[in-house]
């Protein structure tokens, strides 16, 4: 019982942390996690939203629907940690800081992207 409450609180304790190159960020309930492996997941009142991102030559991400690779948003980033996206509502994102274990249970949904049928379509 003591084990899996430190497991709990400590995150994997299966060989290290991982999601050190994730981004996370978050506007009120929304939040959007920019995978290290190029995935992300959107969060909205709307519902969720995965897919693929890539940077262009003007440091914009560009993310692409997984589902259907019609355009998912446009984040612009701004001053600070802050950025703007289109498509997905109004309102200014803010990247977060996040510690080891944060980015550790972050990078699980990250992971899990590359189980989806679309992923090796891409």
């Amino acid at each position: 019982m003591l084990l899996a409450l430190i497991a709990m609180s400590a995150g994997c304790l299966c060989g290290g942390y991982t999601g050190g190159g994730d981004q996370v960020l978050a506007r009120d309930s929304d939040s959007i996690i920019l995978c290290d492996n190029t995935g992300f997941i959107a969060t909205t009142a709307a519902g969720v939203v995965e897919g693929t991102w890539q940077t262009d030559w003007n440091g914009q991400v560009i993310a692409t629907r997984g589902d259907d690779a019609s355009p998912a948003f446009v984040l612009t980033w701004g001053q600070g940690s802050t950025a703007t996206t289109t498509l997905l509502g109004d309102g200014t994102w803010t990247k977060r800081d996040m510690n080891m274990v944060e980015l550790d249970h972050a990078d699980v949904q990250c992971q899990e992207l590359v189980s989806r049928s679309w992923w090796s379509a891409q």
